[in-house]
């Protein structure tokens, strides 16, 4: 093993990448959650302990062993490892949110067009139906016909 290498750090730096919160992952070790905190601020961690991450995590001892954080984002490598997780490359993600982003200004130009419609008189409010007009406020500037 090389002495740069953070046996703790990498289980906890795969579990975040898996999206594993540090309870859920005491719960599946059979652990306290302080343990895994003290776990995964020790540079060394003895076989058995890499045995069970690893066996949580769905990933091989090696993977914990040989993880490079800055390797899977500098290279955008996604990591896949018997867990059936994938971890996306940084393009992916970043073209998953601009699609979801011109999804919500479609919305907001849709709902802005409605707005400038009834605004200008060529599209009428859709009142609640209901058979009494209470809870209905009056609008600012208007005289109330109750």
């Amino acid at each position: 093993m090389h002495d740069s290498i953070h046996m703790g750090m990498n289980v906890r730096n795969i579990r975040r990448l898996q999206g594993m919160k540090q309870s859920t992952f005491a719960l599946r070790l059979g652990i306290a959650q302080q343990n895994v905190s003290k776990m995964e601020k020790q540079k060394e961690l003895p076989l058995e302990k890499l045995e069970a991450a690893a066996k949580v995590l769905g990933i091989t001892v090696e993977t914990i062993k040989e993880f490079n954080e800055k390797v899977l984002f500098n290279n955008n490598i996604a990591l896949v490892e018997n867990s059936g997780q994938v971890v996306h490359p940084v393009k992916d993600i970043i073209e998953y949110f601009k699609g979801e982003l011109s999804k919500k200004d479609a919305i907001i130009e849709r709902q802005r067009k409605e707005l400038e419609d009834y605004r200008a008189g060529r599209k009428k409010m859709i009142k609640p139906a209901s058979k009494s007009s209470k809870g209905l406020r009056s609008v600012p500037g208007k005289r109330s016909t109750r």
